[in-house]
C-alpha cells in the first residue's frame, strides 16, 4: 500500500492535498477503498446496487499465449475501487457492503484521503482511451514537463511528461496514491504553454 506523503507524490497543490479530509460532511469526494482479495467487481456491483457512484479501474489489454493473442480485462488497480460519496454514507459502506473493507487514510491517521475530481476524470480518460497499458506506482518523480495531448486515442489529455528508463511517459498525480503514468509517442504532445509539438 502506499504509504508516501501526499505532499511528496503531488508537489504542486500540496497544500490543498494536505487538507484533505471533506470540508462539509455532505459534501461528496472520491475516496479510495481498499477490497477483500478478488472481490473488486463484486464491491463496485454492491456500491452499485446501492446507488452510490464509483469506479473501478479496468483496461483491455492483450495477452501474449503460446499460439495466439487475446484481450483479457486487467485490474490497474488490484485490491482498491474508487467510492464517490459523503463522509457519513463512506462510513455506513464499510457495514454495507461485503467486501470493503477500509479506505485508504493519510499518514497513519485515521481521516481519509480523497482523489480532486480533475485528476480521477484525466485517469479514467487515460485508462479508457491509453493504448499502452497503465500502471501506477507510488514511487516519487521529479516533476516534469507540462503537455498536453494533441494527437491520438488520448488527444485533449494534459499531464506531466516523464522519463522513465528511456521511455517517455504520460503521467498524472493521483494525490496519496501515487502516479498513474501510460507511455506515449512525444510525437503525440505539445508543451503547455507554448504550444509547441515536442520532437522525438
Amino acid at each position: 500500500m502506499p504509504t508516501a506523503d501526499a505532499a511528496s507524490v503531488f508537489p504542486e497543490n500540496s497544500r490543498q492535498h494536505n487538507d484533505s479530509s471533506p470540508t462539509t460532511a455532505l459534501e461528496q469526494h472520491w475516496f479510495i477503498g481498499y477490497t477483500r482479495s478478488c472481490q473488486e467487481r463484486k464491491v463496485a456491483q454492491a456500491l452499485s446496487a446501492l446507488g452510490v457512484e464509483n469506479y473501478l479501474p479496468i483496461q483491455q489489454v492483450v495477452r501474449q499465449w503460446s499460439d495466439r493473442k487475446k484481450k483479457v480485462d486487467k485490474l490497474v488497480l488490484p485490491g482498491m475501487v474508487f467510492v464517490h460519496t459523503d463522509e457519513p454514507t463512506r462510513v455506513k459502506l464499510l457495514s454495507q457492503v461485503y467486501g470493503l473493507r477500509a479506505y485508504m487514510t493519510r499518514g497513519g491517521a485515521h481521516t481519509p484521503v480523497w482523489v480532486p475530481d480533475v485528476q480521477l476524470q484525466m485517469f479514467q480518460h487515460m485508462v479508457m482511451y491509453g493504448r499502452e497499458e497503465v500502471s501506477v506506482t507510488s514511487d516519487y518523480f521529479a516533476p516534469g514537463d507540462r503537455v498536453r495531448v494533441v494527437s491520438g486515442p488520448l488527444k485533449g489529455l494534459e499531464c506531466e511528461l516523464i522519463n522513465l528508463q528511456g521511455r517517455q511517459m504520460a503521467s498524472i498525480r493521483l494525490a496519496m496514491l501515487g502516479t498513474a503514468m501510460v507511455e506515449i509517442s512525444l510525437g503525440e504532445l505539445e508543451k503547455i504553454g507554448s504550444e509547441t509539438q515536442i520532437k522525438d
